[in-house]
């Protein structure tokens, strides 16, 4: 038994309602439960009840004994003489505040439901990745599929936190912001790290003074990654190198650490080269690239931009020097629809929202078009009656998984939430 699932007895009522009494035998009538506090004090504040029909206003303190009192020094601080209910799973003492004033108690082991403390246990005591895959199935669709658009916002509120952040760092800059987060997700997460960082050691106001030049902007990314410190007969690499030493000159750039771009167990289609090229191709081809996709409609325009191939001398090599079979490194949709899922929509969302426009219904219907994500997570969750159809669907997943299943809050989500009270007729 513990505090936090009190705390949800309590707030959702999951208790018998009728002929209440304290452990004072006097009765008792909730008209208001209170405000949940999360912050120091009492639990639940503003709460009112009729003791033996008077009216009581002010807090309720819950705890699973009520020996908790003592051992949480409640009896001699002040800010707890306001209690007027105190909320126990076992009354085993009474209990006073600073004023030496006995509280009202009200036990709960004696009026909630053995089967609801049943499907609480079981819920907490599985370990299984979904604690409740095997009643999922008797959710409420309906439930779901409102809960589902709920975790996607939660997923992009999350990550405007993190835009917020970042647009105090750069006062504002939001093609800034887009440069550093796009670079970081095509690097994939094996080089997203490595690739974060290179967006710091190339900033964006120097890399985009070349924009309209391919062979610069290239020489910029491979030369500040560190693909250019070596000698190599290779005419191209030699011209990526000549223009990189007079670029580092003159903006003064450094680059990453030795080692810290990996090849290892990556397709040579997402080679961290092949990734830096097409970078390269999108920024010289596409002018004001923020502002173009931060307003997009469909996700065919955002296909259009983003669909850039790597300069002719990737056609045959997909390393410096080693040419290999002929081939055009053009973006697939697969490395699209993952721009689009975490760098595009959480900006367009983000830039909406700093404009104070609320328009997640746009956002929501584009990445609705979008096929889901593939990964272990999403394959686990495909195989216990909770498979994803779209983008959205994986998305919300991903934020169910993370935030509530891993976190053990079954208290908090909606389908724990209606597995719990399924079977229950407390009139609250």
């Amino acid at each position: 038994m513990k505090e936090d699932f009190l705390h949800y007895i309590w707030q959702n009522g999951f208790f018998r309602h009728d002929h209440l009494r304290t452990n004072q035998s006097k009765a008792l009538t909730i008209i208001n439960k209170g405000q949940h506090n999360t912050n120091a004090g009492p639990d639940f504040l503003n709460a009112q009840i009729k003791i033996d029909g008077i009216l009581w206003v002010g807090n309720v303190e819950i705890h699973k004994s009520a020996s908790d009192w003592y051992a949480h020094g409640h009896e001699k601080d002040p800010a707890y003489d306001n209690i007027i209910l105190h909320i126990v799973y076992e009354d085993n003492m009474p209990v006073y505040n600073s004023n030496n004033v006995q509280i009202p108690t009200l036990e709960l082991s004696k009026i909630v439901d053995r089967d609801f403390l049943k499907n609480y246990n079981k819920l907490i005591r599985s370990k299984a990745i979904l604690r409740c895959q095997n009643d999922i199935s008797a959710v409420d669709k309906f439930v779901l599929f409102h809960f589902k658009y709920q975790l996607y916002l939660e997923r992009l509120e999350e990550k405007y936190e993190i835009i917020e952040r970042l647009l105090m760092q750069t006062h504002n800059n939001w093609a800034q912001i887009f440069y550093e987060t796009l670079l970081k997700y095509i690097g994939g997460s094996v080089n997203a790290a490595a690739f974060e960082l290179l967006a710091r050691l190339l900033p964006y106001k120097v890399f985009i003074k070349y924009a309209d030049s391919l062979i610069q902007l290239e020489a910029l990314l491979f030369g500040v990654a560190g693909f250019l410190n070596e000698d190599r007969n290779d005419a191209y690499f030699q011209m990526l190198k000549q223009e990189y030493t007079f670029l580092k000159e003159k903006h003064n750039l450094e680059e990453l650490p030795e080692q810290n771009i990996r090849f290892h167990r990556l397709r040579p289609s997402n080679f961290p080269t092949i990734r830096l090229a097409q970078f390269a191709r999108i920024y010289y081809q596409t002018d004001r690239l923020f502002d173009r996709l931060i307003r997009i409609n469909t996700i065919k325009d955002a296909y259009e931009i983003l669909t850039a191939t790597a300069s002719c001398y990737w056609d045959t090599h997909y390393n410096f020097e080693k040419a290999t079979k002929f081939k055009k490194k053009t973006t697939g949709t697969d490395f699209m629809d993952i721009i689009l899922i975490n760098v595009i929509l959480p900006l367009q969302f983000a830039y909406q929202k700093y404009q104070g426009i609320e328009d997640s219904e746009r956002i929501i219907s584009l990445i609705e078009q979008i096929k889901p994500e593939k990964n272990k997570i999403i394959n686990i969750f495909n195989k216990i009656n909770l498979p994803a159809k779209n983008a959205l669907d994986s998305q919300a997943i991903l934020q169910l998984n993370k935030r509530y299943c891993l976190a053990n809050k079954c208290l908090s989500c909606a389908i724990g939430h209606h597995i719990l009270k399924q079977g229950l007729n407390y009139d609250n």
